[in-house]
């Protein structure tokens, strides 16, 4: 039993990290998608990009399936508990990320041959680069067993919200300036909807890191912060 246990539990991983380097996979070819000119080349990116999106959803859902059958068939002690229920949760919150860079290609693609987005691409780009960076360092955090990365990405959640204040500004100033018709004014709306997706690749690396530090710790620190008095948290 012991053995069948351990097996369970080390599948669960390998699906797991199979579906976390997936979704690198896909904020990398976002990030291409964002750079490119081409349309031929965009198209392969494309395609490469949808393709991606089928197999992270039917991760979801294996992830989901082996993570009750471990539970129910094999009844792990707390530690393997907190382990699976994290890797249970961080799959929800990278299946919503793949469904925010598919957003994000959607505003893209009704945007992508104004002015206003080519005034704006350096600043998406880095913001993007931000809410990767997070994603990494919160799933580096979970694999390597490390506290420090999670503490980091929830910190710096509040520095890319930030990035998105100053966007908004910026872009409302150039608005004003500019001069520009209702085709422009169209173009900022999808703006703000790629800024908004961003911030919630952000808020969803977030997540990850929280989850990272139950599994490791076993506290909840959800809505509470890492600087969450220990009396005040949930423990398994």
């Amino acid at each position: 039993m012991t053995n069948k246990k351990e097996e369970a539990i080390v599948d669960c991983v390998k699906s797991f990290e199979e579906m976390a380097d997936l979704v690198l996979i896909q904020l990398t070819l976002l990030e291409k998608y964002m750079s490119l000119n081409d349309k031929g080349e965009m198209k392969d990116v494309l395609t490469r990009i949808l393709d991606n999106e089928n197999k992270i959803d039917e991760f979801e859902v294996i992830i989901s399936d082996k993570f009750i059958n471990s539970i129910i068939l094999f009844q792990p002690v707390a530690s393997d508990i907190r382990k699976l229920n994290s890797i249970y949760r961080i799959s929800i919150n990278l299946e919503r990320i793949g469904d925010l860079v598919m957003n994000i290609i959607h505003s893209i693609e009704a945007i992508k041959e104004t002015t206003e987005y080519e005034a704006m691409q350096n600043v998406l780009m880095n913001m993007l680069v931000s809410g990767v960076t997070m994603v990494e360092k919160s799933l580096l955090s979970f694999l390597n067993n490390d506290d420090s990365y999670a503490e980091w990405t929830i910190k710096n959640d509040e520095i890319v919200d930030e990035m998105n204040r100053k966007l908004l500004i910026n872009s409302i100033s150039r608005a004003k300036v500019s001069e520009k018709t209702k085709e422009m004014l169209l173009s900022y709306i999808d703006l703000k909807n790629i800024i908004t997706n961003m911030e919630r690749i952000a808020d969803h690396a977030t997540n990850i890191a929280e989850a990272s530090i139950y599994s490791m710790q076993g506290t909840d620190i959800r809505h509470k912060g890492i600087g969450t008095h220990p009396s005040e948290t949930e423990n398994i």
